[in-house]
Parts: C-alpha cells; structure tokens; sequence
C-alpha cells in the first residue's frame, strides 16, 4: 500500500499559499499523533520531505510576515506570527545535526514540520486581519475582570488569596475554556488524511 498526496479539487487560486498539501507534508513527517515514537520515513522519502518542508517555509515565511505587517503593532496575533516568522527562519538557517546522520535528519525534518505548521495557523489568523482571536479575547476579559474584581482580588491578613466565590468569573472561565475548544476543534479540522491507494 502506497500513500499518495492528492491536489485536492478546491485548490487555492493562484499566489495564495495551498495550506493542505503544507499541512499533510508535515503530517508526513511528525505522523498521525506528532509523537517522538512515530517512525520516521525511508532516508530518501526523508530528503525529499525535508527540502519540501524547507520550500514551504520559505514560501510561507514571508507571505505571514507581510499579513502580520498589516495589523496593529500592538495585536497579540501580530506579535505571536512574528515570533513564529522568527522561529521558521531560524530552523532554515539552522544546519541539520551531523553526529548522527539519521537522526539527525529526522530531528531537523520534524522541527521544520512543526514550524510549518504553526506558521500555517498564522498565516490563517493574520491574513484574515484578525488582531486577536476569539480565544484570546476571552482570555483578556477574564484577566481585566480578575484584575478589577473586589471578591476575586480579595485577601487575607497574610496576603493569600481568599478563593472567594465569583458568578462573573465563573461565567467568564466557562467563556475562556469553550473559546478553547472552539479553536482546538477548529485546529483538529483542519489537519488533511492521508489518501491510501494501492500500488
């Protein structure tokens, strides 16, 4: 049984990164899971994954700097795709470890896949314009109101929080961890399957 990567029918038009064949060449890579137990493919299938890899952040690398470019300097989501732009042109100057030809190999190729895939959540973030997400949106809501609350601020003689009861904070955790889901949900979705085909 072989695995083929298919173009998918819905491709991007022309310019736009195709995000599911960046995705399902990382999945290639870290393996069902992204566990460290995942074999790691054939040394030439290796080399090859790798230079795509390679071609795919330096494809993307600058298409989310440009997104991210637009957006307030103040955005958590500016802020957060620039570090990752930082990360991906790190790992591509980063030379593959040489005391160990496989491992090493394999080690560089999965550090690319995770980079790539982290910019490819950027990418979708920012070129969007977002300038924050719904989850970090709730998360600063719960912060202020935390921050601000008199039962949620309230403390002992001895400096230790009460752990009072909050309705509103209570209300706005829930918020939080369901805009949590939401977006690990989101992320679950979006990872390509491999199509098998035999041979």
């Amino acid at each position: 049984m072989i695995t083929k990567l298919l173009i998918p029918q819905d491709t991007p038009p022309l310019g736009l990164p195709d995000l599911a064949i960046m995705r399902e060449t990382a999945r290639l890579v870290l393996g069902p899971d992204s566990g460290p137990d995942t074999l790691p493919p054939a040394a030439e299938e290796l080399d090859t994954l790798t230079a795509t890899l390679r071609g795919h952040l330096q494809l993307l690398t600058p298409e989310v700097e440009q997104a991210a470019g637009r957006l307030p300097e103040n955005s958590p989501t500016r802020s957060g795709a620039m570090y990752c732009v930082g990360e991906a042109r790190g790992k591509l100057r980063a030379p593959e470890l040489s005391f160990a030809r496989l491992s090493g190999s394999v080690m560089y190729a999965r550090r690319l896949a995770r980079v790539l895939v982290a910019l490819c959540e950027h990418y979708e973030i920012v070129s969007a314009g977002m300038t924050e997400t719904p989850e970090q949106t709730a998360f600063v809501r719960l912060a202020e109101h935390c921050l601000t609350c008199p039962t949620c601020k309230a403390m002992d003689d001895k400096g230790a929080n009460l752990g009072l009861p909050c309705e509103e904070e209570e209300r706005l955790n829930e918020e939080y961890r369901q805009a949590r889901i939401r977006a690990s949900a989101a992320r679950i979705a979006r990872q390509v399957r491999p199509v098998e085909a035999t041979a």
